[in-house]
């Protein structure tokens, strides 16, 4: 009965849903004229996605990956360590219990139970003994072919977080806490040959020729130990921990790291979630904290990142220090490296549970992605290619073969609105015995949920059955019988958006006056924004040359009764737009046209044959370029008022006295006074301040005296400007 309730509630959602799109669609909506497309055809735009049993190459290509063979699923929920027995089974440690098993033909057997948390590192020695390191005691453990088990070696630090044999059946351990790497020979006598300031060493490899390389915590440095010149620093990177060592033929160092932990603290932190602590082993020993508790469920930790944002990546390193990224990610974090046969690498990472296949040039391959979250060890060995995953624990063996059928679910795409979708097609290859299939669903909800539309097969070239909504989502299933793999290169989907209407988002009323010029043409310049010219002879050119400029910027020109305004629009479509723009006088209802068709967001007109008073301007923004007639919106926004003032101040009541006294009142009808100055005989005007010391006011006295004025006849000029920029002036003569 439950169940069927469930499925009930979902489909009466999922019809409520498809009712509400098939009503609105009856109801009229109108659609954006230009219809845009979702295209794949990159890695980047593939790797966006989610994938199951499909590889991503590097140009892009989804196909089948190889086939993974699950060698044992583990009750511990983390594999740390994997190695070849040498005689077709597999050595691997885990946690949280810390128990080493052996997997040989489908069976698993227990070697030890160490009661530990985890055991970090496990290596085979020629003589078939098994090597295998624990965590937090920091001890190295060995079993005998006979089977006897005993405590091959008991550094005098915290952590030990590799070990790798040596000709001759020494063992290198490299250990954390303090940073070191010992020699430990078959008799147990130990030797250590690297010390660091660093707190952990956190990865060794050791090449045929005796050439050791080892990677540090927290400053994530590489280092080379060799019989010539002894350890050198060879590469610091700039992440703070080196995850794992490999090296080709050529003497290249491969080194993948990962970001700072976010408590800062010791190999391997935040890379990997891990078990409850345990208890300390003796006094002043803690859990290592590359150790996170596991908590109920609930929101998980920020992952950490580099200053960049980078989670990790892959460097390859020259014999003299010169290096490369190759690989990086701000979403997966590098875990484990294996070197293969043909020298391309292995890079395990986390918590996608993703498995990359890198070149020495950089070219990736997402090869496939595993049922766990993390790839925690990977190891190439003789052809065999053996993978730990973590979160569930297992183990697996990567096959030569591809998989039979596989997956890719695209990420969810957003139309930004209501949209309808269109015409969907792909590119694929098929050999014989292999097809591609491509399904689509739509909803609008930004994460699918049982709202959404079931999923529909698509045809190819032809259009998409999903009924409209705002997000789609589609799934490609590539088969195969087993000889060869499909390919898809690329999909493309065609959506239309409901139509929004424009917003203007602001208008820039500038001050009386100012117009911008563009030089297009010397002889005529044209301003931005006025259909022509006014007759004005008196432009006051300011500021610099300027053409194909943005809207209000050019050479700033001074033409009285000219009023410039500029203003932003947008259109949620992303539609192009045309402008209408009308005046009003405040307090008469009609607005009258003053400009329409326009492309720029500028306008300027003359003033001059207005009446004077306050007024306000509307801009209104329509979508016609990219909607067909009858479907085009608008939006529309209304500027603060502002004054057209064109007629100048009065000067009235002008004395002036023989001793240089002057009085006058200055009046204007539409705005305040802003400046008087007296001129006497042709001489330079001198500003003189009214009666109450500030000129803001449509009507200002003034009453001032002169110093030095000359005696006999003479000419007194005064001269008064309003805020609109408008002169008035009037003449006195005083005789002996």
């Amino acid at each position: 009965m439950t169940v069927r309730t469930r499925s009930w509630r979902r489909e009466a959602g999922r019809r409520r849903v498809l009712a509400a799109l098939l009503l609105a669609s009856a109801a009229g909506w109108a659609f954006a004229g230009s219809r845009d497309f979702w295209r794949f055809e990159t890695s980047r735009d593939f790797l966006a996605g989610e994938s199951e049993g499909v590889s991503i190459g590097p140009e892009g290509q989804v196909r089948l990956a190889p086939a993974l063979r699950s060698l044992h699923e583990s009750e511990q929920p983390f594999v740390w360590s994997v190695a070849s027995d040498g005689s077709a089974g597999t050595i691997a440690g885990g946690g949280a219990q810390g128990t080493l098993i052996r997997i040989r033909q489908g069976a698993s057997e227990v070697l030890a139970d160490t009661g530990e948390v985890g055991i970090h590192a496990v290596a085979v020695g020629a003589d078939g003994a098994i090597y295998f390191a624990t965590a937090p005691g920091g001890s190295v453990q060995r079993i005998l072919p006979g089977g006897e088990r005993e405590v091959f070696h008991q550094p005098e630090a915290r952590y030990i977080w590799a070990i790798a044999p040596e000709p001759g059946g020494s063992l290198l351990v490299a250990t954390g806490m303090p940073g070191s790497v010992i020699r430990v020979q078959p008799s147990g006598s130990a030797e250590t040959i690297f010390t660091t300031s660093e707190e952990n060493v956190t990865a060794l490899h050791r090449a045929p020729d005796g050439t050791i390389h080892l990677g540090t915590e927290p400053s994530g440095i590489v280092f080379r130990i060799d019989g010539e010149s002894g350890s050198m620093a060879l590469y610091d990177s700039p992440l703070a921990e080196i995850r794992a060592l490999a090296l080709n033929a050529a003497g290249e160092v491969f080194a993948a790291a990962v970001a700072a932990s976010p408590g800062g603290a010791a190999a391997g932190a935040g890379a990997v979630p891990a078990p409850p602590e345990a208890p300390p082993v003796s006094a002043g020993v803690v859990a290592t904290t590359s150790f996170r508790v596991l908590r109920a469920a609930g929101p998980a930790p920020a992952a950490a990142t580099s200053p960049n944002g980078q989670m990790g990546a892959l460097y390859r390193i020259a014999p003299s220090g010169a290096a490369r990224t190759i690989w990086e990610s701000t979403r997966d974090r590098p875990l484990s490296l294996a070197m293969l046969r043909d020298e391309r690498l292995l890079l395990g990472t986390g918590d996608r549970g993703r498995v990359y296949r890198i070149t020495r040039d950089g070219e990736v391959t997402l090869l496939f992605r595993v049922d766990s979250e993390q790839v925690t060890a990977a190891v190439s060995e003789g052809g065999v290619i053996l993978l730990g995953a973590s979160n569930p624990g297992r183990v697996l063996e990567l096959a030569a073969s591809p998989r039979t059928e596989g997956t890719y679910l695209s990420r969810v795409l957003d139309a930004g609105g209501a949209a309808s979708f269109g015409r969907i097609s792909w590119e694929v290859r098929t050999p014989p015995g292999s097809a591609v299939s491509v399904e689509t669903r739509t909803g609008n909800s930004a994460e699918p949920d049982d709202t959404w539309s079931d999923w529909v097969s698509a045809a190819a070239d032809a259009a998409i059955a999903s009924p409209a909504a705002r997000f789609l989502q589609w799934r490609a299933t590539l088969r195969s019988d087993g000889s060869s793999s499909p390919e898809l290169a690329s999909l493309e989907a065609a959506y239309l958006p409901v139509n929004l209407a424009p917003r203007v988002t602001g208008i820039t009323l500038h001050p009386p006056g100012l117009a911008f010029e563009e030089l297009l043409n010397s002889s005529a310049p044209r301003l931005q924004g006025m259909e022509r010219r006014p007759e004005v002879t008196d432009a006051a050119r300011r500021g610099q040359t300027g053409s194909a400029l943005p809207a209000g910027s050019g050479r700033q020109v001074y033409l009285h009764g000219v009023r410039t305004a500029t203003f932003r629009a947008q259109d949620p479509n992303g539609d192009r737009l045309r402008y209408r723009i009308s005046v009003r006088r405040q307090g008469d209802v009609p607005w009258q046209p003053l400009r329409s068709g326009l492309s720029e967001t500028i306008v300027a007109w003359d003033t001059s044959t207005m009446p004077d008073g306050r007024y306000e301007l509307r801009v209104e923004a329509e979508d016609s370029p990219d909607n067909p007639p009858g479907e085009t919106l608008t939006g529309n926004r209304t500027s603060r008022p502002f004054t057209v003032d064109n007629t100048p101040p009065v000067v009235s009541d002008l004395t002036v006295t023989a001793d240089g006294g002057i009085r006058f009142r200055a009046s204007d009808a539409g705005s305040p006074i802003r400046r008087a100055s007296v001129s006497v005989d042709g001489g330079p005007a001198r500003v003189v301040r009214p009666v109450d010391g500030i000129a803001d006011s449509p009507s200002e006295d003034y009453d001032a005296r002169l110093d030095d004025f000359p005696a006999g006849t003479g000419s007194v000029v005064v001269k008064v400007e309003d805020d609109m920029g408008n002169s008035g002036a009037a003449e006195a003569r005083v005789g002996n």
